[in-house]
């Protein structure tokens, strides 16, 4: 082959791995959406790992340090035999880890008793992009215990 020919291509592919790169590159502030909270296992038993996941609707942009504030409500008891909730913080970088989807995972406390607990998930943002400094979104589900 032509060295022209070669460099030509070369040059060629690289414009379009450049302009493709910068696709997903905005420069504004976007909420991120999120779904439905998913557990793992569904459904639970008093004692078990659970993991709970919020996955995107639509992905977020020009966010950098995120809290991610997981509430399982009157899931367990305190000493007294009083329901309490549990609360779980995750820090995440979100642009920086790829936007990845929320989640968590802990063990389910050995005392909390068969039902359905509400769980909230907050996740609170700090904006690197545009007049939003800090934001943030909730979404609510439930943790099934058998």
């Amino acid at each position: 082959m032509n060295k022209k020919l070669i460099s030509f291509m070369l040059c060629s592919l690289c414009s379009i791995l450049a302009f493709i790169a910068c696709d997903d590159e905005k420069s504004e502030y976007i909420r991120p959406q999120f779904g439905a909270i998913t557990s793992n296992p569904s459904p639970a038993i008093p004692g078990d790992s659970l993991e709970l996941i919020c996955t995107h609707q639509a992905k977020g942009n020009g966010i950098a340090s995120t809290t991610y504030t997981w509430t399982i409500q009157s899931i367990c008891f305190d000493e007294n035999g009083a329901a309490k909730d549990t609360i779980l913080r995750v820090e995440d970088n979100y642009d920086g880890y790829g936007k990845r989807d929320p989640r968590v995972k802990f063990l389910l406390p050995r005392n909390c008793l068969p039902g359905t607990y509400p769980v909230v998930m907050r996740a609170s943002f700090s904006v690197y992009i545009g007049s939003t400094l800090f934001d943030e979104v909730s979404v609510r589900g439930q943790v099934t215990v058998k």
